[in-house]
C-alpha cells in the first residue's frame, strides 16, 4: 500500500473566516491555515491540498468554467486564492501547481477580495483599503490598477451588468459603473449612508431610507452583495441586521432585523433561482428567508423565516468559518467549523428530499436535515504515533493509521491513505502527552492534568479501536498524583511497557495483564531517555544471535520472553537492563562521552544505536564493531531522533527545536534538513510512515506526508490517487468524457431504444457507480430530452446549458415560468408584473424627491397617466420644481389624440432629445403611444438597457422583436454569447441561437438546440433556418468523428443535407 506525499489539514484559523468556496465542478475549497484544502462534496473525499502561502489563506474564488465542449480545449480547473498579507495565487487544481502568482508592491489593511469576471479568465482583486487590481489570471498580466483616496473594504459585482460594482467605504458607498478589460474606471460616484436620517429634498448623492436602529456605518458590515434573483438590488449584511437597497432609486425597500437577545448574523448566502436568503447565525443554526409575495408591503415582513434548522452546541474551540450553497440546485447548504468539521444541510419538504430550490413545495412540514457531518483533526495537536509497520501477520487488514493525541484530551485515529478521522477518543481531560501503539489496533495514551490548588493528576488509558473500550490504568496507584508521567515505552514484542515518571524512577507493567510488575526503588537513578531493543537476547558485549520477527512474536506468545532495554541518567551514563517475566536484570554500564551533554532521546535498530543530547550532538554506536563517533549538528539541542524502518534503509530522522533534520547514518552526513518557518508553524512531533514517508506535526494541527527530501509536494488529482469511485470528469480522458455526456443526453441514433448502459464505458467502475445514480434519480431513462440534458448540465457543472435547457423548456414546453433571474430573457408578461411590483414598492416607500421622480418616469413608460399626475401634485409650493411639476401635470392630463398635439409633442420630445434630455423626451413620445421611437434613442444613446426595458413592458410583440433584434447584435458585439442564445430563444429565433453557438464552436450545444426544437415541431421553416440545421448537424457528424463516435454521426449525417449525404459517403468508404 504506498503512501504518497501529501499534506493533511487540520483545524482552521479564525483568520481563515469567509474563505469557502463550493464551485461549479462540485469540489469544495477552503482555506485551512496558510494551505487550502479541495474537498469532493459528494463523497466528502479530500482530493487535494494547496501549498504556498506563508500567511493564513483569507479567500478563495472558483473560475467559472464551460468544459467538455471541444476536444481541442483542456480541462482546467482554475481556483484564486489569497492570503493575509495580500500574496494572490492561481492553481491549477487538477495538478496542484501555482499558475500565477499576482504581486502588487500595495502594503494590504484588510481582508483581500477576488472576483472572476463571468465566462473568462480575468480576475478582479481588492486589496484594502486603496487599490483595485485586474489581473489577466491565464497569463499573469496586470490590465489596470485603481488607486482611490476612500479607502475600501468590500466589492460586490453586479451578476447582471460586469461593468457596475459597489464598493464599500466609511460611512458610504461606492458605484463603479464603467469597469472593464481595456482601461481603469473613472472616478465611482460617491453615495453617502443617511439611512433613517432626515435628509433635504435637494441634497444628492445620498442612500436614504428607515432604518431600524442607529447602524449607519460601514464598521460593522460583514458583507455587501448584489442579488442575483433581481436586477439593482443590493444587501447590506450587518451583525444584527440586513438592509435591502434599491439601486435604482438608491433607498432602503426593506430590511431583516434580529432584536438583541437573538442570535447574530454570521453569513448570508443569496439565491439564484428563488427570492431565498440562507442565514448563519452564531449559534451554528441556518434559518431560510423567503420573500412573500401576495401580503401587503411591510418592510420588516419582506422576507418571511419559512425554515430554521437545529442550532449547533458550539465549544469554544468551534467558531464559524462560512457559509457556502450549492450551484445550480441550491437545495443544500454548507458550512465549516474552525475545528474542521464540514457540516451539510439538504432541503427535504412533504414529499422527502428536494433536487432543485424552484420546485421545493413551502410549507409547515419543509425543513432542513443535517446530511454530513465530517472533518479532520478537530484540535490543536500535541503529538503522533503511527501504527505498527506492515507485516505478514497483518497483511491482510493493514491501514496505515496514526494516532494525534490532541490539546483538548482527545486522541484521534485519522486513515493516512483516506486522509480521514476514523476514530475519536475523548478519554483525557487534559492535554494528552503521549501515544504509544502495543499492538495493531490497541493503544496507550497518556496526559497530565495540572491542578493549581491540589497535586498533579496523570490519566494513563489503554484503548481498543476495535472495541472502543478505554480502560484506565494506575487508578489505585498510591503515588500517582505527585509526579508527572513524561513517557512510555512499549517492548518490542509488545510483553512489557515503561511508564517514565519526571522525578521518580520508572515503572515496569506487563501489557498482558496490565498489571505492574515492579516499581523501581528510590535510590534507583533518574532516567531522562530509555529505549527497547528490537532483538532478543542481545547484549551490548556481545549479539549471539537474532530471530526473525514472527518467531520471537511467538515465542512471546507462549512464555516470557528476555526483552532488552537501555536507559540514561542525568550524568550521561548509558544503563543496560534485561527483563524476563518479573525478573530484571542489571547489564551494563558505559560511563559518558566528556562532550555530551544530558540525553534527550535514543535510538536503537540492529547494531545502531543513536543517541541525541540537549547541546545538538549525535552519537552513532556501533554495537558489533563496539565503535561510537560524536558528530556537532550546530543546531541547538536535540528533541527526538528516529530510525527510518525497514532492514534496508540507513536513515534517521531528528527533530531539533526549530528544524527537521534526516542523517544518512551509513556516511553519517547530513542528508536534508527543513526549518520550521518554511512549514508555516513550529514543529511538535515527527514519525515514519514509511521507510522512505517522514510524518512532521506542526503546532497547527497539520500533518505532513514527506518524501525523502521533506518535501511534501502537491501531486496531480489522478483516478489512483482517489479511495473510491466518484464522479470527476476530468480525472479520465477527455473524448471519454464527452463521449459518455453525448450517450446520456440524447440517443436518436440507436435503433433499441433509450438505455443507461455506454458500450465504450460499460466496464468501467466509475461510469457503472454513475450510472446506479442516474438511475434512482427521478427515473433519469424516462425523462424527455430538455429533462435530461438539464440533469446532466450539474453533473458537469455547465452554467451555459443549465441555463439554456431552463429557458429552451419554457419557450417550447411552456414549463413553469421563468424567475426573475433571467431578467431580460423573461416572457413579457411576467417580466411586467415584476416591474409593476416592484415599482409599487419604490411608490410606498419613497422619501425624497428623486425618488418621486423615478416613480413618475417608470409610471409613463408603463402608460399610466392618472398615477404620475398625482405624484406630481403632491409638490408643495415651496419647492423649486412646483411650477414645472404642475405644468408637467397639465401636460400629461391634457393630451389628446388629435394629430397636431400629437405632432407637436413629438416634435417637442424631439428637440430635448437632440439637447441631451433624454428621458424627459422619451417620456413625451411615450405619452404619445410613440414608445417604440422611444426605444430607438435610446439605442441611439447607447441606452440598450432602458430601451429592451421599454420594450418588453409596452410594445407590441412585432414591435418588439425589432428593438430586441439591435440589443441582440449589441450583445454580440461585446461577446456576450451567453446572454446572446438565451435572448434569441426568448424571441423565438431558434436559427439564431444555433448561429451563435456555432460560432463560438458549441457545436454540441447547438445540435441539441436544434434536435429539441424538431421534436417540438418549432423550428423555422424558412430556408435560411435549413441550412442553418444542415449546416449544425454536419458540423457535429464531424465532431463526433473525432470522438470516434461513427454511429452518431452516421445518424446526423441522414439528417444533414446534401453535405451530411457526402460526408456520410465518406465515413462508410473509409469503415469498409
Amino acid at each position: 500500500m504506498r503512501l504518497n506525499p501529501r499534506i493533511i489539514p487540520g483545524p482552521l484559523s479564525v483568520q481563515n473566516t469567509g474563505a469557502l468556496d463550493w464551485g461549479d465542478n462540485g469540489l469544495l475549497a477552503y482555506g485551512s491555515q496558510n494551505n487550502v484544502s479541495i474537498v469532493h462534496m459528494e463523497s466528502l473525499q479530500l482530493l487535494q491540498v494547496l501549498d504556498g502561502h506563508k500567511y493564513p489563506v483569507t479567500t478563495v474564488k472558483w473560475c467559472s468554467h464551460n468544459p467538455y465542449h471541444n476536444l481541442l480545449i483542456p480541462v482546467s480547473l482554475l481556483l484564486a486564492t489569497a492570503d493575509k498579507s495580500g500574496r494572490v495565487i492561481v492553481w491549477e487544481v487538477i495538478t496542484g501547481k501555482p499558475v500565477h502568482e499576482l504581486t502588487d508592491i500595495t502594503r494590504v489593511n484588510g481582508n483581500v477580495m477576488l472576483t472572476w469576471i463571468p465566462n473568462s479568465y480575468i480576475l478582479l482583486v481588492l486589496l484594502p483599503p486603496y487599490n483595485i487590481v485586474l489581473w489577466n489570471g491565464a497569463t499573469g498580466t496586470k490590465l489596470w490598477r485603481l488607486t482611490l483616496l476612500e479607502p475600501m473594504y468590500y466589492i460586490s459585482q453586479d451578476p447582471f451588468d460586469e461593468r457596475n460594482m459597489v464598493a464599500a467605504s466609511n460611512g458610504c458607498l461606492l458605484f463603479f459603473n464603467d469597469v472593464n478589460t481595456n482601461k481603469c474606471p473613472s472616478n465611482p460616484t460617491r453615495y453617502t449612508l443617511a439611512l433613517g436620517k432626515n435628509v433635504e429634498p435637494e441634497q444628492k448623492h445620498v442612500i436614504t431610507g428607515d432604518f431600524h436602529y442607529n447602524q449607519n456605518s460601514t464598521q460593522d458590515l460583514i458583507k455587501i452583495v448584489h442579488s442575483p434573483h433581481e436586477r439593482n438590488k443590493l444587501f447590506l449584511v450587518y451583525p444584527r441586521q440586513i438592509t435591502i437597497i434599491d439601486l435604482e432609486i438608491h433607498h432602503v425597500t426593506g430590511y431583516i432585523a434580529q432584536d438583541r437577545t437573538s442570535s447574530r448574523y454570521l453569513d448570508v448566502q443569496l439565491c439564484t433561482s428563488d427570492n431565498i436568503l440562507y442565514c448563519l447565525h452564531d449559534t451554528g443554526a441556518i434559518s431560510i428567508r423567503r420573500y412573500v409575495e401576495n401580503t401587503p408591503y411591510q418592510k420588516d415582513h419582506i422576507y418571511q423565516c419559512v425554515v430554521v434548522s437545529e442550532a449547533m452546541r458550539l465549544c469554544k474551540n468551534a467558531k464559524l468559518i462560512g457559509l457556502k450553497v450549492k450551484p445550480f440546485t441550491e437545495e443544500e447548504v454548507v458550512f465549516m467549523l474552525t475545528d474542521g468539521r464540514l457540516v451539510g444541510w439538504k432541503l427535504y419538504d412533504a414529499d422527502g428530499p428536494t433536487e432543485f430550490l424552484s420546485e421545493v413545495e413551502w410549507s409547515d412540514s419543509t425543513r432542513l436535515v443535517m446530511v454530513n457531518n465530517s472533518g479532520t483533526n478537530s484540535s490543536q495537536a500535541s503529538c503522533i504515533r503511527i501504527c505498527p509497520s506492515l507485516s505478514t501477520k497483518n497483511s491482510h487488514f493493514y491501514r496505515p493509521l496514526i494516532a494525534i493525541g490532541t490539546h483538548s484530551g482527545t486522541v484521534l485515529v485519522v486513515d493516512l491513505t483516506t486522509q480521514r478521522t476514523t476514530r475519536e477518543y475523548a478519554v483525557h481531560t487534559a492535554r494528552v502527552c503521549g501515544v504509544e501503539w502495543v499492538a495493531d489496533r490497541r493503544m496507550l495514551s497518556y496526559s497530565n492534568n495540572y491542578n493549581s490548588s491540589g497535586p498533579i493528576k496523570n490519566e494513563l488509558f489503554y484503548t481498543d479501536i476495535n472495541t472502543g473500550r478505554s480502560l484506565q490504568l494506575r487508578t489505585t496507584h498510591k503515588n500517582r498524583d505527585e509526579t508527572p508521567i513524561v513517557g512510555i515505552k512499549v517492548s518490542h514484542l509488545h510483553q512489557y511497557f515503561i511508564v517514565l515518571l519526571k522525578d521518580r524512577p520508572f515503572e515496569l507493567w506487563d501489557l498482558k495483564t496490565l498489571n505492574v510488575i515492579r516499581e523501581m526503588p528510590t535510590t534507583f537513578p533518574a532516567v531522562t531517555t530509555l529505549e527497547w531493543s528490537p532483538a532478543v537476547n542481545h547484549s551490548l558485549k556481545n549479539a549471539k544471535f537474532y530471530k526473525k520477527e514472527e518467531e520471537m512474536e511467538q515465542a512471546a506468545e507462549s512464555s516470557p520472553t528476555r526483552e532488552h532495554f537501555v536507559f540514561t541518567d542525568t550524568d550521561g551514563i548509558v544503563y543496560h537492563l534485561m527483563v524476563e517475566g518479573t525478573v530484571i536484570k542489571e547489564g551494563t554500564r558505559i560511563p559518558p562521552d566528556t562532550q555530551i551533554g544530558t540525553i534527550n532521546s535514543i535510538a536503537w535498530r540492529g547494531d545502531l544505536m543513536v543517541l541525541a543530547d540537549s547541546t545538538g550532538h549525535l552519537s552513532f554506536w556501533d554495537l558489533r564493531a563496539r565503535q561510537s563517533r560524536l558528530i556537532p549538528t550546530h543546531n541547538g539541542g536535540i528533541r527526538k531522533v528516529l530510525l527510518a524502518p525497514g532492514k534496508n534503509t540507513q536513515l534517521l530522522l531528528v527533530l531539533f527545536n526549530d528544524e527537521v533534520a534526516i542523517w544518512d547514518t551509513a556516511d553519517l552526513t547530513l542528508h536534508v534538513s527543513l526549518k520550521s518557518a518554511q512549514l508555516g508553524s513550529k514543529v511538535i512531533d515527527i514519525d515514519w510512515g514509511a521507510s522512505d514517508r517522514p510524518l512532521v506535526m506542526t503546532e497547527t494541527g497539520v500533518l505532513h506526508v514527506m518524501d525523502i527530501n521533506l518535501d511534501s509536494t502537491t501531486l496531480p488529482i489522478t483516478p489512483f490517487s482517489i479511495n473510491a469511485p466518484i464522479w470527476l470528469p476530468f480525472l479520465y480522458p477527455q473524448k471519454e468524457v464527452i463521449n459518455f455526456k453525448i450517450h446520456l443526453q440524447h440517443q436518436g441514433w440507436r435503433s433499441e431504444g433509450w438505455s443507461l448502459e455506454c458500450p465504450s464505458c460499460s466496464n468501467d467502475i466509475v461510469w457503472e457507480s454513475m450510472v446506479k445514480t442516474l438511475k434512482s434519480k427521478d427515473k433519469f431513462s424516462s425523462l424527455s430530452l430538455l429533462e435530461r440534458c438539464l440533469v446532466v448540465s450539474t453533473l458537469y457543472g455547465d452554467a451555459l446549458e443549465f441555463n439554456l435547457w431552463q429557458v429552451l423548456a419554457y419557450y417550447l414546453e411552456q414549463s413553469s415560468p421563468l424567475s426573475s433571474t433571467f431578467d431580460f430573457v423573461q416572457d413579457n408578461t411576467s417580466f411586467l408584473k415584476e416591474q409593476a411590483k416592484r415599482l409599487a414598492v419604490q411608490d410606498a416607500c419613497r422619501t425624497a424627491y428623486s425618488h418621486r421622480k423615478h416613480c413618475i418616469h417608470r409610471y409613463i413608460l408603463l402608460g399610466h397617466t392618472d398615477k404620475p399626475v398625482q405624484l406630481l401634485l403632491e409638490v408643495g409650493n415651496e419647492s423649486e420644481n412646483f411650477y414645472l411639476d404642475c405644468l408637467k401635470s397639465s401636460l400629461i392630463a391634457s393630451v389628446s389624440d388629435s394629430e397636431v398635439a400629437q405632432s407637436t409633442i413629438k416634435l417637442v420630445a424631439t428637440n430635448l432629445i437632440a439637447n441631451e434630455h433624454l428621458m424627459e423626451g422619451c417620456e413625451l413620445l411615450c405619452l404619445i403611444k410613440k414608445s417604440h421611437d422611444a426605444c430607438r434613442y435610446m439605442q441611439n444613446f447607447q441606452k440598450f438597457n432602458d430601451s429592451a426595458w421599454l420594450a418588453k413592458v409596452s410594445l407590441p410583440n412585432h414591435e418588439y422583436v425589432e428593438v430586441m433584434k439591435h440589443y441582440l447584435d449589441m450583445l454580440i458585439a461585446k461577446g456576450l454569447k451567453q446572454k446572446a442564445v438565451l435572448l434569441s430563444v426568448s424571441l423565438m429565433m431558434f436559427d439564431k441561437a444555433a448561429e451563435i453557438l456555432l460560432s463560438n464552436r458549441l457545436v454540441m450545444v447547438a445540435a441539441l438546440l436544434v434536435d429539441a426544437c424538431c421534436e417540438a415541431g418549432k423550428w423555422p421553416e424558412t430556408e435560411k433556418a435549413t441550412d442553418i440545421k444542415h449546416t449544425t448537424y454536419v458540423q457535429y457528424a464531424k465532431y463526433l468523428v473525432s470522438l470516434d463516435n461513427i454511429d452518431a454521426a452516421l445518424y446526423y449525417c441522414e439528417r444533414g443535407g446534401d453535405q451530411g449525404k457526402t460526408l456520410a459517403e465518406e465515413l462508410l468508404i473509409c469503415a469498409s
